[in-house]
């Protein structure tokens, strides 16, 4: 009787089937090194963007404690400094960060950043002579041979608590804020879904604290800057922080004949001790509009507007309602808007 060759079959497929387990093993850890890639890098999105968000929080809290209003928060090189330090620390290379907000891109306190994984995961090269994850990124390997892990993360930073003024001092929640940790506690940070719906706008100029010069509003107007002046000694610290001169064509701020003052978290409500003094701005400065050359004011979505003959009397007999825009501050809940200086009001 011949030979069979069974048992050459056999270890033929089993010799295949090792390969086979052999393959399926390395398609694993493969697969599982790239998903930990992927959640190594997402972390270090979240860690970077929440860096610099928090950096934003330390300087609020700090310019609580001097008693200026931080308006606005963003100051890219902070940001992006602590950014970069954190996304480093956690594999990562920041690759992008900008500032965002809710309200017309005046404080920049939604921050997005996005990074990209510091290991470059390469194919196995045939004669195994490289590993495939032991690349570090430069920038300059060929995309079609080198998976880049990216990922992004966006936080914010913003003060729920209401904050005003009595008699000079910077009060939140009733009281005054004496010690950086106390005010760093009243300044909420965390990661959110989506970014705000206005790009922050370097060129806006806002000045905080109780009294604010001209200089720190921009190249205001001279009359408005006359106008400024005369609010602040007549009323003292009525804002809680004010922003001038912004590239804004088509508005008074363009030309800076306008400044608008603070009287509430950008987006939020004023107290009612902050709502009661401007009001009592609002009348003094209708009642003396001609001499000064105050064009007009819009405050709580109405408007007033002495360059269109609307009468002088209190507030609340002589506003004029205006239509919705949809936010505290584009319908001027928030802060006064006051434009004084040459032409029309804009």
């Amino acid at each position: 009787m011949g030979r069979g060759d069974d048992g050459q079959a056999n270890i033929l497929l089993l010799f295949g089937l090792t390969l086979a387990l052999l393959a399926l093993t390395l398609l694993f850890v493969r697969i599982g090194a790239a998903n930990d890639s992927r959640s190594q890098t997402q972390t270090a999105a979240d860690a970077a963007a929440l860096a610099a968000v928090s950096a934003l929080q330390e300087q609020a809290a700090q310019d609580i404690v001097d008693g200026v209003y931080p308006m606005p928060w963003f100051d890219e090189d902070v940001a992006e400094k602590r950014a970069e330090e954190y996304a480093r620390a956690n594999g990562a290379v920041l690759t992008d960060l900008r500032a965002s907000d809710n309200v017309m891109g005046r404080n920049g306190n939604i921050v997005r950043v996005e990074v990209r994984d510091a290991i470059c995961q390469k194919e196995l090269e045939e004669d195994g002579s490289r590993h495939w994850n032991d690349v570090v990124c430069d920038g300059a390997e060929d995309e079609t041979d080198t998976v880049v892990g990216n990922a992004s993360a966006i936080a914010i930073v913003r003060i729920p608590h209401q904050c005003g003024r009595d008699g000079g001092d910077l009060v939140c929640d009733g009281g005054p804020v004496t010690g950086a940790a106390d005010a760093k506690r009243l300044i909420d940070v965390h990661l959110i879904d989506q970014e705000g719906r206005y790009r922050f706008d370097p060129q806006f100029v806002g000045g905080g604290g109780p009294m604010v010069d001209c200089s720190s509003l921009g190249a205001l107007h001279p009359t408005m800057c006359a106008v400024h002046q005369r609010l602040q000694s007549e009323f003292g610290s009525f804002f809680l922080s004010a922003g001038g001169r912004r590239d804004e064509p088509g508005s008074d701020h363009g030309s800076g004949e306008a400044v608008d003052y603070m009287l509430a978290e950008l987006g939020g409500v004023p107290t009612d001790d902050m709502h009661g003094n401007a009001i009592v701005v609002i009348n003094w400065a209708i009642q003396n509009a001609h001499r000064l050359g105050i064009k007009g004011i819009i405050y709580e979505q109405h408007i007033w507007n002495a360059t269109k003959g609307d009468p002088v009397g209190p507030w609340a007999s002589v506003r004029r309602p205006m239509g919705d825009r949809d936010g505290n501050t584009q319908n001027h809940i928030d802060h006064i808007h006051l434009a004084a200086g040459d032409g029309p009001m804009l």
